[in-house]
This record gives structure tokens, C-alpha cells and sequence, in this order.
């Protein structure tokens, strides 16, 4: 008989950025900021100018989730290679929601909160795998808009898990 462990998480939203993250995370924000000023009329950056190149820094560590407005949900477009490489598994062509349920955390919510406000959004995530061992992570969740083949706009957020250990207590 199979015995199945369930993984626990825990998430902290924060106002923002911590002071003691590191300069790529930083670079990361940034990149997404200026992408925005580079994006006229629009309220959230266009993947055509937070593109590829722009994020190429970036390439292993950032999920891409698209927004599917009839179904209301998201469905993980990109899976980020380093995350893979560390759960050992692939979550591309599922729904947050498995995410959430497996691990116990509210990545769904943190994905529909930062297409509504249409800002970064940032947590404090700890989570222990299956051998107990806590993990702490900063996500940052980064959203964008591209367009279909119909020209009807498509909601995108990346979001980028980078290994976190505060110097104070979140």
C-alpha cells in the first residue's frame, strides 16, 4: 500500500520587494517596469516588448501562465526548467490548481490577484518537500498581455521562484 505524504507551504504576501534580495531579482522587476514604460497605451507590459531577449536572463527560472477567460483559470504555458529540474516533474499543460493542490499553497489566487491589479505582486513562500526539508522562496509574479491570431488580447503572467532566506523574519 502506498503511502502518500502531503506537502505542506506556507505564503506571505508582501507590499513589495525586500531590501535584501539580490541584484538580479531586482533586474528582474525592473526589466518589467521599463518594459511597461515601453508598452504606450497599455497598462500592462506587451510580450512583444517583455520579450525573449529582454527576459533571456532569466530563461530557466520564469513559468509562463496564460489566462483561459472561458474557463476562467490559467494554464501553465511554460514550466521553468529549474523548477522542474528540483520537483522533478513538469506542471506545463496543467492548471495552477494542481499546483495549489499538491503543494499546498494559493498560487491560483496570487495569479488572478496580479491580473486584477495589474502590478507585480510578491511572496514569501516556505514549503517542505517530501523528505521534510523546508525550503524558503521569494515568487514574484509579473504580469503581461499579448494578442491571438484574431487580435484579441491574451492575459499572460510570469511568474519566477527565486531561493530566499530573509534576514528578518517575514
Amino acid at each position: 500500500m502506498a503511502v502518500i505524504k502531503s506537502l505542506e507551504s506556507s505564503e506571505t504576501q508582501l507590499d513589495g520587494l525586500p531590501d535584501d534580495v539580490d541584484f538580479n531579482v531586482v533586474a528582474l522587476v525592473d526589466a518589467w517596469y521599463t518594459a511597461l514604460e515601453q508598452s504606450p497605451d497599455k497598462d500592462m507590459p506587451l510580450r512583444s516588448v517583455l520579450n525573449a531577449e529582454r527576459l533571456s536572463r532569466w530563461r530557466d527560472e520564469i513559468t509562463l501562465y496564460e489566462y483561459q477567460p472561458i474557463k476562467d483559470d490559467f494554464l501553465v504555458r511554460i514550466d521553468a526548467p529549474s523548477i522542474v529540474a528540483l520537483n522533478g516533474e513538469s506542471f506545463q499543460g496543467s492548471t495552477p490548481r494542481e499546483i495549489d493542490l499538491k503543494y499546498g499553497t494559493c498560487l491560483t489566487a496570487a495569479l488572478f490577484r496580479t491580473l486584477r491589479i495589474k502590478q507585480p505582486t510578491f511572496y514569501f513562500i516556505s514549503l517542505a518537500d517530501l523528505q521534510g526539508k523546508r525550503r524558503q522562496w521569494l515568487r514574484i509574479l509579473l504580469p503581461a498581455q499579448t494578442v491571438d491570431q484574431f487580435n484579441d488580447p491574451v492575459y499572460q503572467v510570469l511568474g519566477v521562484r527565486f531561493r530566499y532566506d530573509p534576514m528578518h523574519y517575514i
